[in-house]
């Protein structure tokens, strides 16, 4: 008897609530501004919010779809309807570039076997691989191309011929029958037939003058001047990096903001908005899932290790502590001696590789010293890196900045030192440079070429050291671990293991590889098109051998922050490759029998834009030379840093401002649910006193 009572009531409440919902919904949609061309949608989105039950919803639909339409002007419905068509035609061109993305179908797949941190490389190699392709088209077009069609029409001027002379003397060019051999050692060293190629600067001539051209009844001569077009490419060629590098971070950043801006509701976001419904394929789907698994477990891998981190006692951090700064010296100490023993590589090499009492091959040998030595050196010292940051017990995250930071110094430290060896070999005291200013112990007559060179052979040698990992350690490794501990059950089979794709080493590689490419661009103008051609093979040596030969990672790694710290690497890469090859062009003399700049007689290469611009007309000329002065430089770092300080006093404005936004929401939340409880305690004292009304009144 006590039941019905309030069941009554509670249906009498429902039904109230229902005539409240639906007569608030009839309020909103009479509101609703017929006039405007989406009021329909409107109306659509006003029914489908509201708090009503579905049927009262559809009776909604129809009594408001029976309203006769609205007819729109001309103009407004043309404007509606070329939205749409525009809309539309975005969508598909969308979809159609992604069938011409290259890539696409490997980078899903990766990224569904290994996640989105392992990916992360495989995007950021297809990048650089663009980057290099962008940088050959301009060595191409500006460089050699004009040397290979105006070349035969260079006349050699009369203050450097007998020095083009002595030096092309040196050079050996026979290339036939039983020289053969010899022919390979010297592609190998890029030496020989291979030094008087437009492999290397030394063979550019400095000008070509084409015939006598007439402009508005002058005679003037139509030259293409090679000098200015060598360094205003090669200047092109970095600020186009610099821009590219600096769009591809300002867009990872946002990506990066926007995903930490999510981290109160990653979890709900990746678990109930994460899906892509538009998927069809088993393969995408799987993919997709896989993807997903990943991002979760490496979030919750982050929240163990930061409640791990906030767990620590005063001992264990002091421990901690003490062993980081005992490792970090050592990690000194083994750089120190990385950096001793490839000075000495390299002066010995340039010492010996050029005499005439040794055989061929041991001449090769002495050649290949320094970049075999600084190969195995960046092959060798990260993992012993690798090694010693598992005892600092970072997180995965950290674990991969450290382990980058450390290596990405030992490289390109070792092609500093490198620089610095070649340095002590081409300059010498005034009185021991000839009338073709070259060093007369060193015997170095065309240095640009001599330091092509020494980056040539540490392009062939580090692509060899790819080919050697993949298909002489990886591969037998897995074949060993798979058959080894299948059938043969032998334990040091089982304790390798499977492998596991370590990003970090990846990704100096090709950062290293790239580093080359910068480097030794301005003295090799074909290491761009070698670095794309390298990078192109890379990926898919790298692909097998990641789906054949490698396991998922056991430490999940955050992808957006790892590509954003793998750009921040080669930004500072970049910023550490310009600094030698900025010294070399504006300080030493160029050789005289030899390179675009020959004619610069005590000068450096950059007098060649000097005097460029002095011959310009006079305003132009002194623009230009206020332009690289310290009158401009220093009011400009000036305003540069005043703006970048405005723009972090902003940054800090709104971050705090964020804060506040947030702390207002999470009040506002807490008062919703203060105000619903209270209803629902005053709902429910309403509906016991309504009950205990009906229970007397049936007594």
């Amino acid at each position: 008897m006590s039941a019905q009572p309030h069941s009554y009531a509670s249906e009498g409440s429902h039904h109230e609530q229902e005539r409240h919902a639906e007569a608030a919904t009839k309020y909103k949609i009479d509101h609703v501004d017929d006039d405007e061309f989406d009021a329909d949608l409107q109306i659509d989105d006003i029914i489908r919010n509201a708090p009503t039950s579905l049927q009262n919803k559809k009776t909604l639909k129809s009594q408001y779809s029976k309203k006769p339409p609205k007819q729109l002007s001309y103009y407004k419905a043309f404007k509606y309807s070329a939205g749409i068509k525009w809309s539309q035609f975005k969508f598909q061109v969308h979809d159609l570039s992604l069938q011409f993305e290259v890539w696409r179908s490997s980078l899903k797949v990766v990224e569904g076997k290994f996640g989105t941190a392992v990916v992360s490389y495989f995007i950021f190699l297809k990048w650089l691989l663009f980057l290099n392709i962008y940088i050959t088209v301009l060595v191409l077009g500006l460089m050699v191309v004009p040397q290979i069609i105006l070349g035969p029409k260079y006349i050699p001027n009369t203050g450097t011929e007998v020095c083009e002379k002595g030096y092309d003397d040196t050079v050996n060019r026979v290339c036939l029958g039983e020289k053969g051999a010899t022919c390979i050692v010297d592609f190998l060293e890029g030496s020989g037939w291979m030094e008087q190629t437009v492999l290397f600067v030394g063979y550019y001539s400095p000008y070509y003058v084409t015939d006598k051209a007439t402009y508005d009844g002058t005679e003037v001569d139509n030259k293409y001047d090679i000098p200015l077009a060598y360094l205003l490419t090669t200047a092109g060629i970095f600020i186009l990096s610099f821009l590219m590098m600096s769009n591809y971070t300002s867009k990872a950043l946002q990506d990066n903001l926007a995903s930490s801006e999510d981290s109160y509701y990653k979890y709900c976001s990746k678990v109930f908005c994460g899906w892509d419904y538009l998927l069809t394929d088993s393969n995408s789907a799987s993919f997709k899932k896989r993807g997903i698994h990943y991002e979760l477990t490496s979030d919750l891998a982050e929240e163990s290790r930061a409640l791990e981190r906030a767990n620590r006692t005063i001992w264990q951090k002091l421990k901690l502590y003490t062993i980081r700064i005992i490792l970090n010296l050592i990690v000194l100490a083994i750089l120190g001696g990385a950096f001793w023993v490839i000075f000495y590589v390299t002066d010995f090499s340039i010492e010996n590789s050029n005499r005439d009492d040794i055989i061929p091959f041991l001449g090769l040998v002495i050649s290949f010293l320094p970049s075999v030595v600084i190969t195995i050196l960046n092959g060798i010292i990260p993992v012993i890196f690798n090694i010693m940051v598992r005892l600092e017990d970072y997180s995965p995250q950290f674990e991969i900045f450290v382990t980058l930071g450390r290596t990405v110094f030992l490289r390109l430290a070792s092609l500093v030192i490198l620089f610095f060896s070649l340095y002590r070999q081409i300059t010498c005291d005034e009185e021991e440079y000839n009338e073709c200013r070259y060093c007369n112990d060193s015997g170095v007559q065309c240095w640009e070429t001599a330091i092509g060179q020494e980056f040539y052979k540490l392009a062939l040698t580090d692509f060899a050291a790819v080919l050697v990992v993949v298909f002489i350690v990886e591969f037998p490794r897995n074949l060993m671990c798979r058959l080894g501990a299948k059938y043969l059950k032998i334990g040091i089979a089982q304790s390798l293991g499977e492998m596991e794709f370590e990003i970090p080493k990846n990704v100096l590689a090709i950062v290293y590889s790239q580093a080359l490419c910068w480097m030794g661009l301005f003295f090799c103008p074909f290491l761009p098109l070698m670095t794309a051609a390298k990078l192109f093979i890379i990926f898919y040596l790298k692909k097998l051998s990641l789906l054949s030969n490698m396991m998922p990672s056991q430490k999940p790694f955050r992808a957006s922050r790892s590509g954003i710290f793998f750009m921040v690497i080669l930004i500072i890469t970049f910023l550490m490759c310009i600094l030698p090859v900025g010294f070399f062009i504006i300080n030493i003399e160029p050789s005289a029998g030899c390179s675009p700049f020959r004619l610069q007689d005590n000068g450096t290469i950059w007098t060649e834009l000097s005097e460029t611009l002095e011959e310009w007309d006079s305003f132009m000329a002194e623009v230009f030379q206020f332009l690289g002065s310290a009158a401009f430089y220093i009011p400009l770092i000036i305003f540069l840093l005043l703006l970048l300080y405005y723009y972090t006093a902003v940054g800090s404005a709104q971050l705090g401002m964020i804060g506040l936004l947030k702390e207002q929401l999470v009040m506002e939340g807490r008062d919703k649910h203060f105000l619903l409880t209270r209803i629902d305690e005053l709902i429910q004292a309403d509906l016991g006193g309504k009950q205990q009304k009906s229970f007397f009144r049936q007594r």
